[in-house]
């Protein structure tokens, strides 16, 4: 069995250095295999491979026991390998021809021109963000054209209090209130146009007004009753007559004077010498509500500056002669208030008096001068007295055949003594008003004996013609 060792031998003779300490380890080693070699092949060859492992393991004993070999000799012989390299390339550097001088002023003229193109940070980030972050893509932003707000036209319904829009079919789509009304000046058939959308108030803002107006639906039909004077007497605040001087009862036929109620007191801070406005329905003149309270400033007349005149003797005749026509038209609508008056009732409940005595009992007798009127359309005799005390209320009704009580007008205790009197004579009812209609329904119960108050229950003959 033969052995070839000559590539180990090689690799250990590479690995040698020049040093003392180097070659003596070589030394040790190639004993080492050539004892192993001896006894393995030529000398006596060991009976069995037990004792070859024994002199392998004595050899590697003995390479380990040795001193260390430093790396300073590992690394002079990688210099001096190093060193032969840049030599040999150094060489190779000193074979290649020359570059000519125009070669390296271009060169030259090259690199400061990228140098002045790009600062070093440019090139660094753009060398280590190339891969990373792309070069964003300009973005163009879409213009959307803004669609008009819609608008639309409605037509205006006027109500008791304020208005309301209404579409084709009649249904409501908003309303607004009595302020907003008589800024807009909005009246029944007008026509508004509203943009479609809501604002903050949850309302749809107003753009145009097309005023028309036209008449009411007979059931629908409002009157207007103002500005009508507060005034103020032991039962509260009231209005009976215009700021003109024209009653109530004469456009009303429900009411001739008209108590204010606490809440409508409260909600429009009414006072004495206030100016109001009411309305109501013609189908029912009983329901009344106050609209507005007006402002001095919209009923004070701003007094006109006059300019200075040469002639002032033409201008003081100008004048006169204004207030003579002034005057004039005054008397003419006074005579026309006074002509309704007088004008005879046109009765609108079918029954007959036959002469008999009618006392109407109230607090205040200048109120109810137009119910004598309504006794006299049934053929009756009529006489007002005014009662404020309870004493004398039985003698003062002994002789009639009817009473009526007007309830606004009179103290509780009054129409009670007249009402539960077991000695009472007469056919006894009470209005709720001084109105002349609600009279003349006191005066059908009372001929015919009927409830004291009026009720649902009871069937009045109506005039057909009325």
């Amino acid at each position: 069995m033969t052995i070839d060792y000559r590539k180990d031998i090689i690799d250990l003779m590479q690995a040698t250095g020049s040093d003392p300490q180097s070659l003596k380890q070589s030394m040790i080693a190639l004993k080492i295999i050539s004892k192993i070699y001896n006894q393995a092949v030529l000398g006596n060859p060991p009976e069995n491979k037990n004792e070859v492992v024994k002199i392998a393991e004595k050899a590697d004993q003995a390479v380990k026991n040795e001193p260390e070999i430093k790396t300073e000799n590992k690394l002079e012989n990688k210099t001096e390998i190093e060193t032969k390299k840049e030599n040999d390339e150094n060489t190779v550097e000193k074979i290649k021809p020359k570059k000519t001088k125009e070669e390296l002023e271009k060169e030259k003229a090259k690199k400061e021109e990228a140098a002045k193109a790009l600062s070093p940070t440019v090139l660094k980030n753009k060398n280590k963000y190339a891969t990373i972050t792309p070069i964003p893509k300009p973005v163009v932003k879409k213009i959307i054209p803004v669609a008009k707000p819609k608008e639309k036209q409605y037509e205006i319904r006027r109500k008791l209090l304020g208005a309301e829009a209404v579409d084709e079919n009649g249904h409501s789509v908003q309303y607004f209130n009595e302020h907003l009304t008589r800024i807009e000046k909005l009246e029944n058939g007008d026509t508004v146009t509203l943009l479609d959308h809501l604002n903050d108030s949850g309302n749809r803002p107003i753009i145009k007004v097309e005023h028309h107006a036209k008449s009411f639906a007979p059931d629908e039909e409002i009157i207007e009753f103002g500005p009508a004077v507060v005034h103020r007497d032991s039962f509260g605040l009231y209005i009976k007559q215009d700021s003109n001087g024209k009653n109530l009862s004469q456009v009303n036929p429900e009411k001739a004077i008209l108590y204010l109620d606490m809440n409508t007191v409260s909600h429009f801070n009414l006072h004495e010498n206030d100016l109001i406005s009411i309305v109501w329905r013609v189908s029912d003149p009983s329901f009344i509500r106050v609209r507005w309270r007006y402002a001095e400033a919209e009923v004070t007349i701003p007094e006109k500056k006059e300019k200075p005149d040469k002639n002032k003797e033409t201008e003081k005749h100008k004048t006169k002669g204004r207030h003579k026509s002034l005057l004039h038209q005054l008397e003419k609508k006074e005579k026309q208030s006074s002509e309704k008056q007088n004008e005879d009732y046109a009765s609108r409940i079918d029954f007959d008096l036959d002469k008999k005595r009618v006392t109407v009992v109230v607090g205040d007798k200048s109120l109810t001068s137009n119910l004598a009127k309504v006794i006299e359309a049934h053929n009756g005799v009529a006489r007002i007295i005014e009662m404020k005390q309870a004493s004398n209320v039985l003698r003062a009704c002994k002789e009639s055949n009817y009473v009526i009580l007007i309830q606004s007008y009179i103290k509780h205790s009054i129409s009670q003594i007249l009402i539960n009197s077991p000695h009472k004579s007469y056919s006894i009812a009470m209005a709720t008003t001084a109105g002349q209609l609600a009279v003349e329904k006191a005066l059908y119960r009372a001929r015919y004996k009927l409830n004291v108050t009026d009720n649902d229950q009871i069937q009045y003959p109506f005039l057909v013609n009325n």
